[in-house]
Order: structure tokens, then sequence, then C-alpha cells
């Protein structure tokens, strides 16, 4: 018996089904298929069905929402030019600041905002970066003021891109004219009311907003005339800055950026995502508020102190201040030199009948008495760090001078490129890189006018559009 003829039989193989190719000239039955169930619809028991797919770009505003901190919300996009650039391309920006009413006079601010409209020259009102800036004039459109109950702007004149010159000092005619107001609800002032500061301008300096902001709060607070502004941006009598702390940045936001050649694609799924997170940060925001406010209310309404704690209070803290005014050598006028009688004749005056009370009244005394508030500046930085409530006011004119810039640069320049290791190694190398970065910067790269304005026109028309 023939046992390998036998196991061939019984082997099993299996091999793999070629696909059939359509020879040419003949069709691909499923192709046609599909093409005939597209075209006639009718024939539906002889073909299969089609099911129509339509392709959606992907919402990539929502895809990077997913993986960004909460904090941070993409709202569109779209494709750019080769040569867009998020800051050259840009043609204004407006920034907005916002703070709480105090004691604030929301009207003499809109009078030191309206000096700033137009072409100023701030590098008094900025911190100044040597090794990469050296034009510091900036031009600021438009701005204003915005209260629950008003609101004050100032722009820029149409006629001219600067401000007169011709204009005195000390000349406060025409501040009120400039500034225009808009009455909104009729609602009393309340030193809670929540405002806001909107500057919008061309370009911005480094710091610029946070130092505007604190000259606007002097002038609020009616320790600077709204014309301090024209001090401080007239840089032929005032070539150096006076010392003064920036506003803090937690208050500061870049509201808005324009850009004249581009157009966002924006979906309505993700605005309704970026809108429910916005909205869950204003509760959250919103509910510690209102507890911060609850405990206020109550500490003010349920507490009691004696006359004579307050009486005791208040006497320190004017002595306290008379020290400081004597030994800054503060010039007091008639009424400041007679403030210690003034004090004593009001405490008598408010003196409770009986001993003890509430902590709103005494608050409410200690207020008027002394003109200090239980609560920090406007724009304080820091926590409040060397401000108490016998802190004085010493005029910015009147202040100390930080060095110009024609004296940083000569010191930038007059470093040497020492090398080796000595005693001042470290600190001669990072002059050097100073020195580097202000060669770098400004010599090698700076350009005239007609290249400069070259340039932006050329990066304003970048741009890109999603539809």
């Amino acid at each position: 018996m023939d046992w390998s003829a036998l196991f061939r039989r019984g082997k099993t193989t299996t091999r793999k089904k070629r696909r059939k190719t359509p020879r040419k000239g003949e069709k691909n039955n499923t192709v046609v298929q599909k093409l005939d169930v597209s075209i006639d619809e009718t024939d539906t028991a002889s073909s299969p069905a089609l099911i129509l797919k339509t392709i959606h770009e992907y919402d990539y505003a929502r895809v990077l929402n997913n993986i960004l901190p909460p904090s941070i919300r993409i709202l569109g996009w779209c494709p750019v030019s080769p040569e867009f650039s998020a800051r050259f391309s840009c043609c204004r920006r407006t920034y907005r600041y916002f703070f709480p009413r105090r004691d604030l006079d929301l009207h003499l601010m809109a009078q030191g905002l309206n000096y700033m409209m137009g072409r100023h020259d701030f590098r008094n009102m900025c911190k100044m970066n040597c090794e990469q800036v050296y034009n510091f004039e900036r031009v600021l459109m438009k701005g204003k003021i915005a209260s629950p109950q008003a609101i004050y702007e100032v722009a820029m004149k149409e006629d001219d891109e600067k401000k007169t010159e011709d204009v005195s000092l000390g000349d406060n005619s025409n501040e009120q004219d400039d500034v225009v107001i808009k009455e909104m609800a009729q609602s009393p002032l309340s030193p809670r009311d929540m405002c806001h500061v909107e500057i919008t301008g061309q370009a911005f300096l480094w710091h610029q907003i946070r130092c505007i902001m604190s000259i606007l709060f002097f002038v609020g607070r009616k320790l600077e005339s709204p014309t301090i502004v024209n001090e401080l941006v007239d840089i032929q009598a005032n070539p150096a800055k006076p010392a003064y702390e920036m506003a803090s940045e937690t208050a500061l936001v870049l509201h808005d950026c324009t850009f004249g050649k581009l157009h966002m694609g924006r979906t309505v799924k993700n605005l309704w995502e970026v809108t429910k997170t916005l909205e869950q940060r204003w509760e959250r925001h919103a509910v510690a508020a209102e507890r911060a406010r609850n405990a206020l209310d109550s500490l003010k309404a349920e507490t009691q102190v004696k006359w004579s704690d307050v009486v005791a209070f208040v006497e320190q803290i004017a002595k306290e201040k008379r020290r400081k005014e004597r030994k800054y050598g503060t010039k007091l006028n008639d009424s400041e030199m007679n403030a210690e009688l003034v004090i004593r004749d009001e405490l008598k005056k408010r003196a409770p009948v009986s001993e003890n009370l509430s902590w709103c009244q005494a608050v409410d005394a200690i207020q008027d008495i002394l003109g200090v508030y239980p609560y920090l500046p406007n724009g304080n930085s820091d926590g409040g760090r060397g401000l108490t409530e016998s802190s004085i006011h010493v005029p910015l004119m009147e202040r100390s001078k930080g060095t110009t810039y024609e004296e940083k640069v000569q010191s930038i320049l007059a470093c040497d490129d020492v090398s080796g290791a000595s005693e001042y190694g470290g600190q001669n190398r990072k002059s050097s890189k100073r020195r580097e970065r202000y060669e770098e910067n400004i010599i090698k790269k700076r350009k005239t006018s007609e290249e400069d304005k070259a340039f932006y026109d050329h990066m304003l028309r970048q741009g890109g559009s999603s539809t």
C-alpha cells in the first residue's frame, strides 16, 4: 500500500484566496454598485445601502481647552500667513484695570487720563528696558473710567495726533471739556463699587499700565493734581523718573488685541463650554466676596468697643503722623498746624452718651476725624508693606529721582568684557552680557523711521481667515 499517497490525500492545506482584480475593460462590481446607489436609489433591493458621511474639521479650540489649565481658554482659531506675528501684526491693544471705588474721585482720574491721550514720551511712566528699547514715545488713542453710576470717556484729538503744547502746566480751564460723562444707573455711591480703567493704544512699554494706574490713584485720592501728568511727560524738564511704586498686577487684564486682517473661526459647542467654565469661576469668586462682606458687616454690627480706646487710638495715630511730618520737613499750612486742637474738638463732639459703642460707629468716627480708612490704598502691592495709618504722602516732584535713560546707556557701554576669575568676575560677566544685548538689539538692529514704517505696514497686512 502506498502510504505516501494516502498521506498526501489526507493532508489538508490552506491557501490564501487571491483578490480578483478586474481585467482590462472589466468594471469593478463593488464600485459600480456604490455609484449606482448614489445615483439611482430606486434599486435598493439588489444594492447595499450607502451611508453618506460628512467629514468635519477638528474643533481645535475645544481640543486645546481640554489640555490647558482652566485659567486659559481658547475661543477660536484660524490659519495665518507665514510672516504673521502676534506682536507686530497687532494694530491696537486694550487694557483694563479693575479696582473698588473706595475714596477715589473718578472725575479727577479721568482728567489725568485725558492728559495722556495722544503721542507722549512715557519713560517716566514705565520701567525702562534700555537693552531692548530706545524709543519711549507711545500713542494712546482713547480711554475711559467706568463705574456703576457713570462712564468717563476721553480720546485723542482727531485733528492732531499730539496734544497741543501751548497749554501751560497750571491751566485747568479745558480739562473738563474733553471728558465725556455718560450717566448710568441712578444708584447711590458706595466705596465697594467695582470700577475699571480702560486704555487703548497702538503699543505699550514695560509696566506702562501699572505705572499709569499708580499715578491715576494719586490723582483720585487728591494727593496729586491731574496736571502732574504734564510734568511727567515733559522729558526736557524732568528727564528722570521720580520714585513711586507700581500698581499691583493682579487687577490688570489684557482685554483685547485688534488684528486688521485676522478673522477667527468659532464653534457654538466650544463657546458653550467656555461660558460654563467662566460662570463657574465667577460664582466661586462671587461667593468668596459675599462671605467676606458678610464677615465685615457682622463685625461692625455685633462688636462693641469702649470710647476711651477709640480716643487713645486716634490720638496715637495723630501724634505719629505729626512726628513724620516734622521728620520729612513737610510744609504745614495753618489748618494742619491746628490739627491737634481740631481733633480734640471733634472727639468731644462725637463722644457717645454711654461708654460703649458699636464698631461701625467707631470706624465712622476714625475715618471722619483722621481721614484714614480700614483698607489699603488702591493698586497697592506687596500687602501694604511700609504703609500705616500714619503714613504721609510726599509730592512726586519732591521725591528722589532715578537715573536718566542716557545715564543708563552710558553705564551699559562702560562695561568692559573682563575675562578670567576675580572677586568681581560674576558681576563683570553680567555687565558684559548687558552690553552684548544692548549692542545686538539697539546698535545692530536700529533702523530709520522710514524702515520702521515700512516694516510695520507690511506686518499689519499679515493675517488669515478661517472661512
